[in-house]
């Protein structure tokens, strides 16, 4: 089943949590400790049927649940089960789950863990992003998704970066910068995909930033080191 990119209330985007529910409701709440299994390369591209590891859930994008418990016949007498009010703003996030938990984006670079049987909230982390950064990126701050390797929540940032998080507790890991939102502006227009080790991004670039803000990067998920960059239009004098 696609979901649609469209544009959600924060009512709506409450019932997304609800919805999302489905998918790990008979799955124990993880507990915040030593128990938590770090998610490897091999989760990622064959990930438990109970999770949802990544945007679309596999690196093909199929995004289809294999989970058989809900069927055509009996959909019709799911009761919501609990809500939570999300961040103000424009809704297009997709959660993860993984092992009971939901992992949420939000706008303004805002990310929630909540436990998928009770709807509690384990932690939020809200990141401190500048006072300026709608007035060059156009007022984009919208986060569709986020990443999860190891024991890192991984995302990029309304200010261009890039950084993590421990998924145990939301405490910051790492951060790095990809560009300077005032001389290079791009927005953060989809989150980050990994494989293999490697957080790649791609940024919707705005004309005032020039070919070098309209760059692919890839970074080390371990570290935030970054590995290379790609710009997706040639530079004044070069060919394309």
């Amino acid at each position: 089943m696609r979901a649609p990119r469209s544009s959600m209330s924060r009512s709506c985007a409450s019932l997304l949590a609800c919805a999302a529910l489905v998918v790990a409701a008979d799955a124990p709440g993880q507990a915040q400790d030593e128990s938590f299994v770090p998610v490897t390369d091999a989760m990622l591209q064959d990930p438990d049927p109970a999770d949802w590891l990544t945007w679309r859930r596999t690196l093909d994008g199929w995004g289809y649940s294999p989970l058989e418990e809900i069927t055509r016949e009996n959909v019709g007498d799911l009761r919501m089960v609990w809500s939570r009010a999300l961040q103000p703003g424009t809704q297009e996030g997709t959660p993860l789950a993984y092992d009971g938990v939901l992992y949420m984006p939000n706008p303004r670079d805002v990310i929630q863990a909540i436990d998928a049987v009770t709807g509690d909230l384990l932690w939020e982390h809200r990141r401190e992003i500048p006072d300026d950064v709608e007035d060059y990126l156009f007022g984009s701050a919208t986060n569709r998704n986020i990443a999860i390797h190891g024991n890192l929540i991984i995302d990029t940032s309304a200010d261009d970066h890039v950084f993590a998080l421990d998924a145990t507790t939301g405490e910051p890991v790492w951060e790095t910068l990809i560009l300077d939102y005032r001389t290079h502006p791009a927005s953060q227009t989809s989150g980050p995909i990994i494989a293999n080790g490697r957080v790649f991004s791609g940024r919707s670039c705005m004309p005032l930033g020039g070919p070098d803000a309209c760059v692919i990067t890839a970074h080390d998920a371990a570290t935030g080191a970054e590995l290379w960059r790609r710009r997706t239009i040639p530079a004044p004098g070069e060919p394309g």
